[in-house]
């Protein structure tokens, strides 16, 4: 894992109702203090571009793109009630991203006008506000638009419900939003034991650093061969990528001769 040597002089994170320490409300079963519509759950799946899908020599528009995400979001829905049951009567939303990872979402687009909403309609209601990733880059990697975003509303619940299916565990992880937030700006670390207490985020954190490095892995080793295998156990794509490169030897061709050929 990433080394970083606590701070003492660092600022620590304002109290917020204790939302980058307290656990998910939806690690909790439902009790008569919250609202029976429950937290505001969204259910979100991205493409780097229109060629990210699982069928290689398929041809797609940009609307055909969002169904094929929308019908990978149906299964997310799907699993995530086997794991967490209903949450409560308010409808989920879904939303579908075109774009690669590392890309920034400002918040007066299409799609950060609508997460923002779905943060709006939380603190409203004076709920929990869920954000249920197709993957750990599902979102976005982007740490300046999951800062955008966190600060805007550090009064409520956030977390992250990563489906992580690219690896040898497919399950849910439960992720602290404003905990990222803190990390991202430098409030904590990851030896904060606000972080190493929740191995899920301080895993989600450790993912979302290392995911834009696959690009020049092979050339600039990033990740120890341990750190490697221990992630490719939750995403597949880290498996090989500092396997050194085969050289592609051609084959010597013979050619056919006129003589007689032994009998064999």
């Amino acid at each position: 894992m990433l080394q970083i040597k606590q701070s003492p002089d660092k600022p620590r994170p304002p109290p917020v109702d204790d939302n980058t320490t307290q656990d998910s409300p939806s690690k909790l079963s439902l009790s008569s203090s919250r609202t029976p519509l429950g937290p505001v759950v969204v259910f979100i799946a991205r493409a780097s571009n229109l060629t990210d899908h699982n069928y290689p020599k398929a041809k797609v528009d940009n609307n055909q793109m969002h169904e094929y995400l929308r019908s990978l979001l149906i299964i997310t829905v799907a699993e995530h009630r086997k794991r967490f049951g209903l949450l409560g009567l308010r409808p989920h939303k879904m939303q579908t991203i075109i774009q690669p990872a590392h890309s920034r979402i400002p918040s007066v687009s299409r799609v950060g006008k609508y997460l923002g909403m779905a943060l709006e309609e939380a603190r409203a209601s004076k709920t929990e506000c869920i954000f249920v990733l197709h993957g750990w880059d599902g979102w976005t990697t982007d740490k300046m638009t999951i800062m955008d975003l966190c600060e805007q509303f550090r009064d409520i619940p956030f977390s992250l419900h990563v489906y992580a299916n690219r690896g040898t565990l497919r399950e849910f992880f439960e992720v602290n939003a404003h905990k990222v937030n803190a990390y991202f700006r430098h409030l904590v670390t990851v030896d904060d034991l606000s972080v190493t207490g929740d191995h899920s985020t301080a895993l989600f954190i450790r993912i979302l650093e290392a995911l834009p490095t696959l690009q020049y892995a092979k050339y600039y080793p990033v990740l120890s061969a341990a750190e490697r295998d221990n992630l490719a156990k939750y995403d597949k794509r880290f498996v090989g990528i500092y396997e050194e490169e085969k050289v592609n030897v051609p084959k010597l061709e013979v050619a056919d001769s006129d003589g007689p050929k032994p009998e064999v």
